[in-house]
Formats: C-alpha cells, sequence, structure tokens
C-alpha cells in the first residue's frame, strides 16, 4: 500500500523515536548475556549456562511471533511497542531476586517484550515513510539492533564498575526502556496507528493463529522466497553473533580484549551498513534483487572467514570482521521492506511476525549446530562453509524467482 503523504517534521521524529526503541529493546535482551558471568555465579551455575538465558529470550520472541499479533490485533502499533518497553523493564528489575530460576523467567519476558519491533515497527514505519524511502527507514530501525549490542557493551559494565554493581546495571536498563515508553506517548496523534478492525479473538482463533500465519507467508511465493531468504541468512548471522569472538580467541589465539575488540568493529559497521543498505536497495527501486546480492555478499564472507587462523596479520582480521558487519549484519531492514511490500492490505504486522519467528528460528538453531560441527570435526571451517553455502543458494533462489516472476 502507499504510505500516508506527511511533511518531515511529522514522521522523522517517530522513525527517529522508534529507531532508538528498537536500540533500547536490544540492549535489554543483550544485558543479561553481558553480565553471565556475575549472574551464574551469584545463583551457583556454571558460567556456560548462561546460553540458557539467551535461549529463553529468543523463546519469548518466537512464542510472541506467533501469537502476539493476533492477541494484540486490537492495540494500536504505539502501544504495543510501549508494552513491550514496560514488560522488558519489569523483567530487567526481577532480575534482582537472585534465582536462577527467576533469570530464566525475566529472560523470557524480555524476549517477549521484544517481541513488538518487528511487527508494529514494521506496521508504524508503513504507514508515515514514503515509498521510495522505505528500504532506507526500515534499514535505520534495523540499526539500532547492533546500536543496543555496543550501548550495552559500552555503557553498562561501566556502570557496574562504578556506580553499585551488576544491579546498578540492570536499574539503568530498566530505567531506559521505561523512558522510551514514555517516549513513545509524545506521538500520539501525530500518526494514523488505528488497528485494522478485527472480529472478536475466541479461544480457537487464538490456537489457530500460528496456522494462520504461517499460511499467509505460505500463501505467496515470493513471501516464500523471502522467508526462506531471512532464514539462511539468519543461520550466518546467528553463527557470527554467537561464535566471532570465541573463534579468535579459540582457534587464531586472539586475547579476550583483543577479540572483543574485533567484535565491536563488527558491530560499529553493522550500524551504519544497515543504512547503507537500506539505501542502495531504494536506489535500486527492488528489495528483492538488493536481499539477493546481499545473500551472495553474505556466503562469500563467510567462506573468507575460513581464511583467518593463528598466523592472521591483524589488518586481514579487521578487514574481514568490517566486511562482515557490512555483509553479514546489515541486511535485516532490506528483509522487513521486502516482506512489508509484498504483505496483503493490512497485514503488515502479521507478515513480518511471521517472517521474524522464521528469521529467530534460525538464530536459535544454528549456533547449537555450530558447536556440534566444531566437536565433531575439532575446527570451525566445516560449519563456517556450511553457514556461507545457505544464504549464497538463498541468492540463487531469489535470483532464479525473480527472473520467473518478470517472465
Amino acid at each position: 500500500m502507499e504510505a500516508r503523504k506527511q511533511s518531515a517534521p511529522a514522521w522523522v521524529p517517530l522513525v527517529i523515536t522508534i529507531t532508538l526503541v528498537q536500540a533500547v529493546l536490544a540492549l535489554m535482551s543483550r544485558t543479561l548475556p553481558l553480565f553471565g558471568m556475575p549472574l551464574t555465579q551469584s545463583t551457583g551455575m556454571e558460567p556456560e549456562a548462561v546460553g540458557q538465558l539467551s535461549s529463553a529470550t529468543s523463546l519469548g520472541s518466537m512464542l510472541f511471533f506467533l501469537w502476539g499479533p493476533a492477541l494484540l490485533a486490537r492495540l494500536p502499533s504505539i502501544r504495543q511497542l510501549q508494552l513491550g518497553c514496560a514488560l522488558s523493564a519489569a523483567a530487567m528489575l526481577f532480575c534482582a531476586a537472585g534465582h536462577w530460576q527467576g533469570l530464566l523467567l525475566a529472560a523470557f519476558v524480555i524476549g517477549l517484550g521484544y517481541g513488538p519491533s518487528a511487527p508494529a515497527g514494521s506496521d508504524l514505519l508503513m504507514r508515515v515513510t514514503p515509498k521510495r524511502r522505505r528500504a532506507t527507514i526500515f534499514s535505520i530501525k534495523q540499526a539500532g539492533v547492533p546500536l543496543g549490542g555496543l550501548a550495552a557493551g559500552l555503557v553498562l559494565p561501566a556502570i557496574a564498575a562504578h556506580f553499585g554493581g551488576v544491579g546498578a546495571a540492570l536499574t539503568t536498563a530498566a530505567l531506559l526502556a521505561l523512558a522510551a515508553a514514555a517516549a513513545l506517548g509524545f506521538w500520539k496523534g501525530t500518526v494514523e496507528d488505528a488497528p485494522t478492525a478485527r472480529p472478536a479473538i475466541s479461544f480457537r482463533h487464538m490456537l489457530l493463529a500460528p496456522v494462520r500465519l504461517m499460511g499467509l507467508l505460505l500463501r505467496s511465493r515470493q513471501l516464500r522466497l523471502i522467508t526462506a531468504a531471512g532464514f539462511c541468512l539468519g543461520i550466518a548471522q546467528g553463527v557470527i553473533m554467537g561464535f566471532f569472538p570465541v573463534f579468535l580467541s579459540d582457534h587464531a589465539g586472539w586475547s579476550l580484549v583483543a577479540s572483543g575488540a574485533a567484535f565491536a568493529v563488527l558491530q560499529a559497521l553493522g550500524v551504519g551498513g544497515r543504512v547503507v543498505m537500506g539505501w542502495l536497495s531504494d536506489r535500486i527501486a527492488d528489495p528483492i534483487r538488493a536481499l539477493a546480492g546481499l545473500c551472495f555478499a553474505s556466503g562469500l564472507t563467510m567462506l573468507l572467514l575460513t581464511t583467518i587462523g593463528p598466523t592472521s596479520s591483524t589488518v586481514w582480521v579487521v578487514i574481514l570482521s568490517a566486511l562482515a558487519g557490512i555483509t553479514v549484519v546489515s541486511w535485516n531492514g532490506v528483509f522487513l521492506t521486502g516482506l512489508a511490500e509484498t504483505a496483503p492490505e493490512g497485514r503488515v504486522g502479521e507478515i513480518t511476525a511471521g517472517g521474524t519467528f522464521v528469521l529467530f528460528g534460525g538464530y536459535v538453531l544454528c549456533p547449537l549446530l555450530m558447536q556440534a560441527l566444531v566437536t565433531l570435526t575439532g575446527g570451525y571451517a566445516t560449519g563456517l562453509i556450511l553457514a556461507g553455502l545457505a544464504p549464497a543458494a538463498a541468492g540463487a533462489a531469489l535470483t532464479f524467482g525473480a527472473r520467473r516472476h518478470s517472465a
């Protein structure tokens, strides 16, 4: 559908606010793993148990993507984002209880709170941004994810070190989420944010909501291709985000500080890379074609990472870290744009929720498969190669599908 035309002062501040909300929700999802060592120690758990917190957060988001859009169909998108921020803030404060089961529950609720960022944020952006700028604006919003990760790593540990320990850092994160919820309230009435009229939600409707959601994605060949591409790109991104620092330390012999710095380069380039890729997609005026190009670039980058070893120069590793930020981390906004523009009228929130659910499946499963491959093969090369072949195959499918569609 055509975006509603508004003057710049009416929608630019809203886009900025939604991007900052995305960053805050991403910060919330990174906070518990960031303080994994002290949190596991304080609850009597082994350090590797921190992976349970990441899995619980991803599970919370995935369940929201399945049922949240149907459950909150009558709630305006801005209110859905506010609810997500408030849920995340309450969960973060609950972490102070000091029990492992409580941390797992809090991580799950933080994942639920993160859930509205994709469907509600995408719905709002479709309402207010001009069509010629959509990929750029969607990518600016998605740049909030690595931005939030950077902010979590730079700000929260410093607060913990100088202003009262981990509890002070968790409280700061909660206050940021509440501030984001309050900021969203300033735009009440400046955007047509009335939800699409829907019948009353019955238990049977809720039970079948995931089936209907997946049915919407499968109904269109283009949506199937875009969603499959997102899953394959998520394989590469999930491996990079979960294993890159460990790969540099364990395989290349880098120190924790040095591998962390390389990972920071990757995240920083991911912020700018998402904006640039969105801008390029708008210049091409075809998000599916742009997504295919990103699939090939992501696959090539993953293959190049196999050249890193104990004798690799620092310059080469930094170059590949930057390249991974630009390619493997920078496609999410273009992916959401493709879903949103292909979605049926009034179904943007549901389509982006369903597509993001499939994408998160890649995030959850592929790091676990990578761990198994490292154990079986004794190295990282096989996992990196397979993680590169997946998006490359998706790029070929998108290219072939686009040609068939235009024929």
